[in-house]
Protein backbone atom coordinates (compact mmCIF):
# COMPACT_ATOMS: atom_id res chain seq x y z
CA UNK A 1 0.00 0.00 0.00
CA UNK A 2 2.81 2.59 0.53
CA UNK A 3 4.32 1.75 -2.33
CA UNK A 4 1.54 2.55 -4.55
CA UNK A 5 0.66 5.73 -6.93
CA UNK A 6 -3.22 6.27 -5.48
CA UNK A 7 -5.70 5.19 -3.10
CA UNK A 8 -6.92 3.32 -5.85
CA UNK A 9 -4.12 1.16 -6.52
CA UNK A 10 -3.79 0.71 -2.89
CA UNK A 11 -6.89 -0.61 -3.02
CA UNK A 12 -6.75 -2.83 -5.74
CA UNK A 13 -3.33 -4.21 -4.63
CA UNK A 14 -4.65 -5.33 -1.04
CA UNK A 15 -7.58 -6.63 -2.85
CA UNK A 16 -4.93 -8.91 -4.90
CA UNK A 17 -2.97 -9.71 -1.69
CA UNK A 18 -6.12 -10.90 -0.18
CA UNK A 19 -6.61 -13.12 -3.39
CA UNK A 20 -2.67 -14.97 -3.67
CA UNK A 21 -2.44 -14.90 0.12
CA UNK A 22 -5.24 -17.07 0.81
CA UNK A 23 -6.70 -18.27 -2.00
CA UNK A 24 -3.83 -19.44 -4.09
CA UNK A 25 -0.99 -19.82 -2.03
CA UNK A 26 -2.58 -22.69 0.43
CA UNK A 27 -3.43 -24.85 -1.99
CA UNK A 28 0.54 -26.39 -2.77
CA UNK A 29 0.64 -27.30 1.36
CA UNK A 30 -3.45 -28.50 1.03
CA UNK A 31 -2.22 -30.98 -2.04
CA UNK A 32 1.02 -32.18 -0.14
CA UNK A 33 -1.27 -32.66 2.70
CA UNK A 34 -3.69 -34.69 1.18
CA UNK A 35 -1.25 -36.77 -0.72
CA UNK A 36 0.11 -37.64 2.67
CA UNK A 37 -3.12 -39.02 3.89
CA UNK A 38 -2.86 -41.43 1.10
CA UNK A 39 0.40 -42.14 0.75
CA UNK A 40 1.02 -42.57 4.94
CA UNK A 41 -2.66 -43.51 6.21
CA UNK A 42 -0.91 -45.80 9.04
CA UNK A 43 0.32 -42.83 11.03
CA UNK A 44 -1.79 -41.79 13.63
CA UNK A 45 -3.32 -38.36 14.42
CA UNK A 46 -0.53 -37.43 17.24
CA UNK A 47 2.39 -38.18 14.58
CA UNK A 48 0.11 -36.67 11.09
CA UNK A 49 2.37 -33.64 10.80
CA UNK A 50 4.89 -36.02 9.67
CA UNK A 51 3.52 -36.23 6.73
CA UNK A 52 5.07 -33.49 5.23
CA UNK A 53 8.40 -34.62 6.05
CA UNK A 54 8.34 -38.00 4.81
CA UNK A 55 7.14 -36.95 1.19
CA UNK A 56 9.83 -34.30 1.53
CA UNK A 57 12.51 -37.50 2.32
CA UNK A 58 11.03 -39.63 0.12
CA UNK A 59 9.66 -37.39 -3.50
CA UNK A 60 12.64 -34.51 -3.74
CA UNK A 61 15.60 -35.11 -5.71
CA UNK A 62 18.97 -33.91 -3.58
CA UNK A 63 19.06 -30.47 -5.08
CA UNK A 64 15.79 -29.76 -4.17
CA UNK A 65 15.82 -31.09 -0.42
CA UNK A 66 19.08 -28.56 -0.44
CA UNK A 67 16.54 -25.87 -1.66
CA UNK A 68 14.21 -26.72 0.56
CA UNK A 69 16.62 -26.41 3.94
CA UNK A 70 17.85 -23.27 2.40
CA UNK A 71 14.69 -22.16 1.92
CA UNK A 72 13.72 -22.64 5.80
CA UNK A 73 16.94 -20.95 7.21
CA UNK A 74 16.11 -17.87 4.95
CA UNK A 75 12.20 -17.98 6.07
CA UNK A 76 13.44 -18.29 9.94
CA UNK A 77 16.42 -16.05 9.49
CA UNK A 78 13.70 -13.49 7.75
CA UNK A 79 11.11 -13.72 10.37
CA UNK A 80 13.87 -13.57 13.41
CA UNK A 81 15.72 -10.72 11.89
CA UNK A 82 11.76 -8.86 11.47
CA UNK A 83 10.69 -9.57 14.70
CA UNK A 84 14.19 -8.47 16.95
CA UNK A 85 14.35 -5.40 14.65
CA UNK A 86 10.37 -4.26 15.13
CA UNK A 87 10.43 -4.98 18.57
CA UNK A 88 13.35 -3.16 19.67
CA UNK A 89 12.15 -0.14 17.57
CA UNK A 90 9.51 -0.14 19.78
CA UNK A 91 11.82 -0.12 22.72
CA UNK A 92 14.14 2.41 21.51
CA UNK A 93 11.51 4.81 19.44
CA UNK A 94 8.45 4.44 21.79
CA UNK A 95 10.17 4.12 25.28
CA UNK A 96 14.15 4.45 25.51
CA UNK A 97 13.97 7.62 23.22
CA UNK A 98 11.10 9.18 24.88
CA UNK A 99 10.74 8.35 28.64
CA UNK A 100 14.21 7.32 29.57
CA UNK A 101 16.90 9.83 27.48
CA UNK A 102 15.17 11.59 25.16
CA UNK A 103 18.22 13.50 24.79
CA UNK A 104 20.59 11.18 23.68
CA UNK A 105 22.88 11.17 20.24
CA UNK A 106 22.37 9.00 17.59
CA UNK A 107 25.83 6.73 19.12
CA UNK A 108 23.92 5.86 22.15
CA UNK A 109 20.65 5.37 20.80
CA UNK A 110 22.18 2.64 18.46
CA UNK A 111 24.12 1.15 21.59
CA UNK A 112 20.61 1.20 23.47
CA UNK A 113 19.33 -0.73 20.27
CA UNK A 114 21.97 -3.42 20.47
CA UNK A 115 21.30 -4.20 23.80
CA UNK A 116 17.44 -4.13 23.38
CA UNK A 117 17.72 -6.86 20.80
CA UNK A 118 19.95 -9.14 22.65
CA UNK A 119 17.72 -8.64 25.57
CA UNK A 120 15.02 -9.67 22.84
CA UNK A 121 16.88 -12.92 22.13
CA UNK A 122 17.14 -13.90 25.77
CA UNK A 123 13.92 -13.68 26.37
CA UNK A 124 12.52 -15.13 22.94
CA UNK A 125 15.41 -18.36 23.57
CA UNK A 126 13.77 -18.56 27.19
CA UNK A 127 9.85 -18.47 26.09
CA UNK A 128 11.10 -21.04 23.21
CA UNK A 129 12.20 -23.30 26.10
CA UNK A 130 8.57 -23.68 27.14
CA UNK A 131 7.20 -24.68 23.76
CA UNK A 132 6.89 -28.62 22.37
CA UNK A 133 4.79 -27.84 19.39
CA UNK A 134 4.41 -25.15 16.61
CA UNK A 135 0.31 -25.89 16.69
CA UNK A 136 0.06 -24.90 20.76
CA UNK A 137 2.26 -21.48 19.79
CA UNK A 138 -0.21 -21.03 17.15
CA UNK A 139 -2.65 -21.41 19.85
CA UNK A 140 -1.42 -19.73 22.58
CA UNK A 141 -0.68 -16.49 20.02
CA UNK A 142 -4.36 -16.76 18.75
CA UNK A 143 -5.60 -16.67 22.32
CA UNK A 144 -3.42 -13.77 24.13
CA UNK A 145 -4.62 -11.52 21.04
CA UNK A 146 -8.71 -12.71 21.28
CA UNK A 147 -10.60 -9.47 21.92
CA UNK A 148 -7.48 -7.04 20.76
CA UNK A 149 -9.28 -6.88 17.15
CA UNK A 150 -12.02 -5.08 18.12
CA UNK A 151 -10.36 -1.81 19.37
CA UNK A 152 -7.71 -1.95 16.51
CA UNK A 153 -10.46 -1.51 13.87
CA UNK A 154 -12.88 0.67 16.49
CA UNK A 155 -10.35 3.23 16.98
CA UNK A 156 -11.01 4.40 13.33
CA UNK A 157 -14.94 4.62 13.79
CA UNK A 158 -15.04 6.17 17.77
CA UNK A 159 -13.45 9.05 18.76
CA UNK A 160 -13.60 8.25 22.31
CA UNK A 161 -10.91 5.40 21.87
CA UNK A 162 -7.51 6.25 23.23
CA UNK A 163 -4.17 5.60 24.31
CA UNK A 164 -4.94 3.51 27.62
CA UNK A 165 -7.91 1.65 25.61
CA UNK A 166 -5.02 0.00 22.97
CA UNK A 167 -2.39 -0.77 26.12
CA UNK A 168 -5.23 -2.18 28.15
CA UNK A 169 -6.62 -4.46 25.41
CA UNK A 170 -2.76 -5.90 24.64
CA UNK A 171 -2.09 -6.78 28.37
CA UNK A 172 -5.99 -8.25 29.33
CA UNK A 173 -5.67 -11.25 27.04
CA UNK A 174 -2.71 -12.26 28.91
CA UNK A 175 -4.51 -12.12 31.93
CA UNK A 176 -8.22 -13.43 30.69
CA UNK A 177 -6.09 -16.86 29.07
CA UNK A 178 -4.27 -17.22 32.38
CA UNK A 179 -7.45 -17.28 33.98
CA UNK A 180 -9.31 -19.28 31.57
CA UNK A 181 -6.34 -21.89 31.32
CA UNK A 182 -5.11 -22.21 35.04
CA UNK A 183 -8.13 -20.84 37.76
CA UNK A 184 -11.21 -21.01 36.59
CA UNK A 185 -10.80 -24.16 34.61
CA UNK A 186 -10.72 -26.64 37.70
CA UNK A 187 -14.43 -24.88 39.27
CA UNK A 188 -17.06 -25.72 36.87
CA UNK A 189 -16.65 -29.49 35.72
CA UNK A 190 -21.09 -29.14 34.84
CA UNK A 191 -19.76 -27.78 31.78
CA UNK A 192 -18.25 -30.66 30.73
CA UNK A 193 -15.22 -29.24 28.65
CA UNK A 194 -13.48 -26.88 31.38
CA UNK A 195 -13.71 -23.57 30.61
CA UNK A 196 -9.53 -23.67 29.85
CA UNK A 197 -10.54 -25.54 26.79
CA UNK A 198 -11.51 -23.59 23.55
CA UNK A 199 -14.05 -22.80 22.36
CA UNK A 200 -14.85 -21.50 26.02
CA UNK A 201 -11.75 -20.26 27.42
CA UNK A 202 -10.88 -18.14 24.05
CA UNK A 203 -14.76 -16.32 24.24
CA UNK A 204 -14.06 -16.13 27.79
CA UNK A 205 -11.09 -14.66 26.72
CA UNK A 206 -12.80 -12.34 24.59
CA UNK A 207 -15.15 -11.21 26.58
CA UNK A 208 -12.98 -10.29 29.17
CA UNK A 209 -10.26 -8.63 26.82
CA UNK A 210 -13.76 -6.50 25.69
CA UNK A 211 -15.13 -5.83 29.26
CA UNK A 212 -11.13 -4.81 30.37
CA UNK A 213 -10.62 -1.75 27.47
CA UNK A 214 -14.11 -0.48 27.56
CA UNK A 215 -14.07 0.24 31.19
CA UNK A 216 -10.30 1.35 30.50
CA UNK A 217 -11.80 3.75 27.59
CA UNK A 218 -14.50 5.20 30.05
CA UNK A 219 -12.49 5.76 32.95
CA UNK A 220 -9.53 7.47 31.08
CA UNK A 221 -9.37 10.79 29.99
CA UNK A 222 -10.25 11.12 26.35
CA UNK A 223 -7.89 12.07 23.78
CA UNK A 224 -7.12 16.07 23.48
CA UNK A 225 -9.54 17.80 21.60
CA UNK A 226 -7.27 19.63 19.07
CA UNK A 227 -5.22 16.07 18.36
CA UNK A 228 -8.24 14.24 17.46
CA UNK A 229 -9.50 17.48 15.52
CA UNK A 230 -6.30 17.53 13.59
CA UNK A 231 -6.59 13.26 12.60
CA UNK A 232 -10.61 13.58 11.92
CA UNK A 233 -9.65 16.64 9.39
CA UNK A 234 -6.37 14.84 7.70
CA UNK A 235 -8.63 10.82 7.48
CA UNK A 236 -12.10 11.81 7.67
CA UNK A 237 -12.91 8.57 9.44
CA UNK A 238 -16.19 7.17 9.64
CA UNK A 239 -18.17 6.10 12.21
CA UNK A 240 -19.40 8.12 15.30
CA UNK A 241 -17.17 11.04 15.12
CA UNK A 242 -19.80 13.60 16.10
CA UNK A 243 -18.06 16.05 17.87
CA UNK A 244 -16.47 16.74 14.89
CA UNK A 245 -18.79 15.97 12.10
CA UNK A 246 -21.62 18.39 11.34
CA UNK A 247 -23.98 15.78 9.59
CA UNK A 248 -24.73 12.29 9.76
CA UNK A 249 -22.59 9.27 7.79
CA UNK A 250 -24.91 6.56 7.89
CA UNK A 251 -25.26 5.50 4.81
CA UNK A 252 -21.44 5.78 3.95
CA UNK A 253 -21.05 2.92 6.34
CA UNK A 254 -23.91 1.00 4.84
CA UNK A 255 -22.39 0.98 1.72
CA UNK A 256 -19.08 0.35 3.47
CA UNK A 257 -20.77 -2.85 4.94
CA UNK A 258 -21.75 -4.09 1.73
CA UNK A 259 -18.20 -3.23 0.46
CA UNK A 260 -16.94 -5.53 3.42
CA UNK A 261 -19.43 -8.49 2.98
CA UNK A 262 -18.51 -8.48 -0.63
CA UNK A 263 -15.12 -8.90 -0.68
CA UNK A 264 -15.40 -11.45 1.95
CA UNK A 265 -17.71 -13.41 -0.45
CA UNK A 266 -15.10 -12.95 -3.62
CA UNK A 267 -11.90 -13.77 -1.24
CA UNK A 268 -14.12 -17.47 -0.50
CA UNK A 269 -15.36 -17.71 -3.76
CA UNK A 270 -11.74 -17.65 -5.39
CA UNK A 271 -10.62 -19.77 -2.48
CA UNK A 272 -12.94 -22.73 -3.61
CA UNK A 273 -12.83 -22.14 -6.98
CA UNK A 274 -9.40 -22.56 -7.70
CA UNK A 275 -9.37 -25.83 -5.61
CA UNK A 276 -12.44 -27.01 -7.60
CA UNK A 277 -10.04 -25.84 -10.35
CA UNK A 278 -7.45 -28.32 -9.17
CA UNK A 279 -9.83 -31.11 -8.56
CA UNK A 280 -11.78 -30.45 -11.95
CA UNK A 281 -15.18 -30.06 -10.79
CA UNK A 282 -16.16 -28.40 -13.58
CA UNK A 283 -20.07 -27.96 -12.11
CA UNK A 284 -17.90 -26.12 -8.67
CA UNK A 285 -15.77 -24.29 -10.90
CA UNK A 286 -18.88 -22.77 -13.13
CA UNK A 287 -20.34 -21.96 -9.44
CA UNK A 288 -17.51 -20.26 -7.46
CA UNK A 289 -16.64 -18.30 -11.01
CA UNK A 290 -20.06 -16.91 -10.81
CA UNK A 291 -19.88 -15.88 -6.95
CA UNK A 292 -16.66 -14.58 -7.54
CA UNK A 293 -17.63 -12.21 -10.85
CA UNK A 294 -20.84 -11.05 -8.98
CA UNK A 295 -19.49 -10.09 -5.42
CA UNK A 296 -16.36 -8.71 -7.11
CA UNK A 297 -18.96 -6.50 -9.04
CA UNK A 298 -20.79 -5.28 -6.27
CA UNK A 299 -18.17 -4.24 -4.21
CA UNK A 300 -17.02 -2.32 -7.59
CA UNK A 301 -20.29 -0.73 -7.52
CA UNK A 302 -20.57 -0.31 -4.09
CA UNK A 303 -17.42 1.10 -3.94
CA UNK A 304 -17.55 3.76 -6.30
CA UNK A 305 -20.66 5.35 -4.46
CA UNK A 306 -17.95 5.77 -1.55
CA UNK A 307 -15.11 6.82 -3.60
CA UNK A 308 -13.37 3.84 -1.93
CA UNK A 309 -11.45 3.23 -5.28
CA UNK A 310 -10.19 7.13 -6.20
CA UNK A 311 -12.04 9.47 -8.49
Amino acid sequence: MMSTKTEKDAIYSTLFFQIGHYCIRPWPWIIVALCAVVLYPDLSASDSKLGYVLAMKEFLPTGLKGLLLVAFFAAYMSTISTQLNWGTSYLINDFYKRFINPQAGAKQFVTASRVGTFALMLIALFATSFMTTISGVWSFIVECGAGLGVVLILRWYWWRINAWSEIVANIAPFVGYALAKYVFAHYDPSWGLGIGENPKGFFFTVGFTTAAWLIATYISPATDKEKLRLFFDKIQPDGNWRPFRKTSNGRRLLVLGVCWLSAIVMAYSFLFLTGSLIFKEWNDVLIYGILATVSFMILKLSSGKVKIFGD
